[in-house]
């Protein structure tokens, strides 16, 4: 005891000990993969932070910029205007309420006088005093005025003819003198009445305004600016516009605003004359149809705030990832520490499944091959027993309808079910494949199904029309159509609908699949499968089912046909709606399709001689008198190497050999098959078989196969088209 209880004491320290340092590490990772985040993350947030406010303060401050260039451009507009209204003014007080005459007697003085007003001016581009008609008396530019000069049609002049008094702006214009740009301030001229006697008009030069915003633009890089009137009309502008651009467009951002009646604004838009991007502002000129608008480039704005996000970022990022990749080396490790642990111990769960399921396969393997050796053998006996009971009815014609005979018929034939499944199993079926037509198989099908199914479940089904044949074996897709029913009522547990359709597959409809194919579909309205497991559904032993309720390979019988047939199968479902399997079967081609036939008729004796090649005695000793009662002559050798020798030493002494398929010794069936079929083409060669891994090499020789348990029937029909084709050779 004393010995044995520190060695236990040690034991618990040791569990304790791992699990506090399991504990330590796992807190370690957490807080490593907490600095990660936060050096990553607190440096991320203060930079987004930090460039948002700088973001905003830039365009705050370039937009109170462009506010302050704007009112410097709307005073200097409003001190020029007004000039040209107080010389309009002094010209109207000169002229007085005299008329055309007189003004024209009075040319030289007022000349003389507008000249002296002007003078002084630099942006006062002329003078002029209109009459009624549109001609001019008077210019501080000109004298005499050129009297032929016509202004009727201009815009301002048409608009005082029309309206009793107010101010009018002129769009830009060109002299029709001098051919020089301006724009003109006007005013009404009226006689003692009030009637319309003519126009004032003071004219300006737009070069005055483009100077003035030009020096704005020397302190301001970038600055464009612009004056217009309300109707859009471009006056003068920095810089200067395409000479085909004379009005803003109506749909521009800021002509939207003046036509929505605002006085003053700021936008973010691309500039309609340029196509620049710019934060803008724009003023009206007090109660005057004119307004004055500035705008600076959004990426000259930016560009200081670019240059201190960079610095910024490359700041804060770098110090952000060496601090996060310290963290993460230091993670690292602790993980490699985590993996060595746990590597042993995953490689053991590894090795334990591995040989668990390699003593799984192995069982499945023994059990197959056990199943499929007890399946051939019992073939064997049925055939005995089935060839035997022929021959006594033939000695005994009286018992051929006896209930005993009868019995001892369905117990051959409940027996080559039996064995037909227990080689399905072990997959050494022998397959049967014929040209069938699903319109005449469904419906014993479904009358077969609907019993299985209990009455909880209905049961339809529906074959189109124009279904083509197909090659299969009957009794497999029969079979496989069971095992899906079978399925679709273990998803049913409360009852519901199983429909079975056939049709043709419309061209293109599966991708995969070239070629003629029908599809045959069985639906149920169950439970359905879960959206990760339907991809599985086809493995070998996989199935959701509760242990012992299912083997997992009945889909797998169902993909197996199909691929045989040379197609495939897909299954649909969505969970509480059901499943649908679709079998995708390649259709028989018109060669494939078997003519109409008649009844056949009676045989008579075959007068054949045959090389019987069996190695089970008993088989042999039931096969040989059935050969005889049908006519030939039979002599029987118990290996594919015996019977090689007889025929090579007399070919001539036999119509057909008769060999099984699975012989002791040196060569099977198949190699004796090859070796005649070479050596000596005249001679038949049928063979039999219960099941053969090598059946895909017998249908390439193009013989016969026949079926064990085969009845007498079937032995008959074979041996008379072996002789059918001997007779032809011979002749030829």
């Amino acid at each position: 005891m004393l010995l044995t209880r520190p060695a236990a004491a040690h034991g618990k320290y040791d569990e304790g000990d791992k699990y506090r340092e399991g504990e330590g590490r796992l807190a370690a990772v957490r807080w490593l993969r907490l600095g990660i985040v936060v050096a990553l993350l607190l440096p991320t947030v203060f930079f987004l932070l930090t460039a948002w406010n700088g973001y905003g303060d830039a365009v705050s401050e370039a937009r109170s910029r462009v506010d302050r260039s704007v009112r410097v451009g709307l005073e200097h507009a409003a001190r020029v205007i007004e000039t040209n209204q107080v010389i309009a003014r002094q010209v109207l007080e000169a002229i007085g309420d005299d008329d055309d005459v007189t003004i024209l007697r009075r040319e030289r003085a007022l000349h003389e006088q507008f000249g002296r007003v002007s003078a002084g001016v630099a942006h006062i581009q002329s003078i002029w005093i209109w009459g009624a008609q549109g001609h001019p008396l008077v210019s501080n530019r000109f004298y005499p005025a050129p009297r032929t000069l016509d202004v009727s049609d201009r815009e301002y002049f048409r608009y005082h003819r029309g309206n009793p008094d107010g101010w009018f702006f002129s769009q830009r214009l060109i002299s029709r003198v001098t051919g020089e740009p301006f724009f003109d301030v006007t005013h009404r001229r009226q006689r003692p009445g009030g009637s319309f006697a003519g126009v004032v008009s003071v004219s300006m030069y737009p070069s005055h305004f483009v100077e003035f915003y030009a020096g704005l633009a020397r302190s301001e890089p970038g600055l464009a600016m612009i004056l217009f009137r309300q109707d859009g009309s471009i006056i003068a502008r920095w810089p200067m516009p395409p000479q085909s651009m004379a009005r803003l467009p109506a749909s521009s951002p800021m002509m939207l605003a003046v036509a929505g009646g605002a006085s003053e604004g700021q936008l973010d838009l691309v500039s309609a004359v340029d196509g620049q991007h710019r934060l803008v502002s724009f003023r009206r000129l007090a109660e005057y149809p004119i307004y004055i608008a500035g705008g600076l480039p959004r990426q000259a704005v930016l560009g200081a705030w670019y240059r201190e996000v960079g610095l910024l970022a490359a700041f804060a990022f770098p110090t952000s990832l060496g601090l996060a990749y310290v963290s993460f080396i230091a993670l690292r490790r602790v993980r490699r520490e985590f993996e060595v642990a746990h590597r042993l111990q995953d490689e053991t769960r590894q090795r334990e499944r591995a040989e668990e399921a390699l003593r799984q396969a192995q069982k499945l393997e023994a059990m197959g091959r056990l199943t499929g050796g007890v399946a051939h053998d019992f073939n064997n006996l049925l055939m005995v027993v089935g060839n035997n009971l022929y021959l006594l009815e033939r000695l005994q014609p009286q018992l051929a309808g006896s209930p005993q005979i009868a019995a001892i018929g369905r117990a051959i034939s409940s027996g080559e079910n039996l064995t037909r499944q227990l080689l399905s199993f072990s997959r050494r079926q022998a397959l049967r494949p014929e040209v069938i037509r699903l319109q005449d198989n469904f419906p014993a099908l479904l009358a077969m199904i609907r019993p299985a199914l209990g009455r909880g479940i209905e049961v339809t089904g529906d074959v189109a029309p124009d279904v083509r044949p197909v090659e299969v074996d009957p009794s497999e897709l029969q079979l496989a159509i069971i095992n899906l029913a079978v399925n679709a009522k273990d998803a049913m547990p409360h009852g519901g609908r199983l429909t079975i359709t056939a049709r043709n597959l419309a061209p293109g409809e599966v991708p995969d699949l070239s070629g003629d194919f029908v599809v045959v579909s069985v639906a149920d309205t169950g439970e359905g499968i879960a959206p990760e497991l339907v991809e599985k559904v086809f493995e070998p032993f996989f199935t959701t089912k509760p242990p012992g309720k299912g083997t997992g390979l009945g889909l797998s019988q169902v993909y197996a046909l199909c691929a045989q047939a040379g197609g495939s199968a897909r299954v649909q479902s969505r969970r509480g709606r059901g499943t649908t399997v679709h079998l995708y079967l390649r259709a028989a081609t018109a060669l494939d399709v078997p003519a109409p036939r008649g009844e056949p008729a009676a045989a008579g004796p075959l007068r054949c001689r045959v090389l019987l090649v069996e190695d089970n005695q008993a088989l042999a000793e039931a096969t040989r008198p059935i050969l005889e009662a049908l006519g030939c002559s039979v002599r029987h050798v118990a290996s594919a190497d015996q019977a090689l020798e007889i025929v090579r030493h007399g070919q001539d002494d036999y119509d057909v050999v008769l060999s099984d398929i699975v012989m002791p010794g040196t060569m099977d069936g198949l190699a004796l098959a090859r070796e005649i079929l070479n050596g000596y083409p005249g001679l038949q060669v049928i063979l039999m078989t219960g099941y053969a891994a090598q059946l895909h090499n017998a249908t390439q020789l193009k013989v016969d196969v026949l079926p064990k348990p085969c009845s007498p029937q079937v032995l008959q029909t074979a041996l008379a088209r072996a002789m059918g084709r001997r007779w032809r050779s011979d002749a030829s």
